[in-house]
């Protein structure tokens, strides 16, 4: 660049300011698309683990049915009635 051409420094800045805009813009792009793969790549790993997780759920509502009978059952035979309704 020489003295008398500012207009060209200028015009080289300006040039440059819109490439590193774009190069910008480009990378928020890229970013975007990397945390939605990681997002899709998480929720397929839990749909791998969907077995497991329906056989857990199966086991915790074995257990809280288990919880019902037994209550139903002290009542029926009248336990845990330490006061009479009022």
């Amino acid at each position: 660049m020489t003295a008398g051409k500012p207009e060209d420094a200028v015009a080289v800045e300006r040039e440059l300011e819109r490439i590193v805009a774009e190069a910008e813009a480009k990378l928020a792009e890229v970013r975007r698309e990397l945390a939605e793969r990681r997002r899709q790549d998480a929720q397929h790993a839990e749909i791998d683990r969907l077995e497991e997780h329906l056989a857990n759920a199966t086991v915790r509502w074995e257990e809280v049915r288990s919880f019902f009978d037994d209550v139903l059952a002290q009542l029926r035979r009248g336990e845990g009635r330490d006061d009479p309704p009022a």
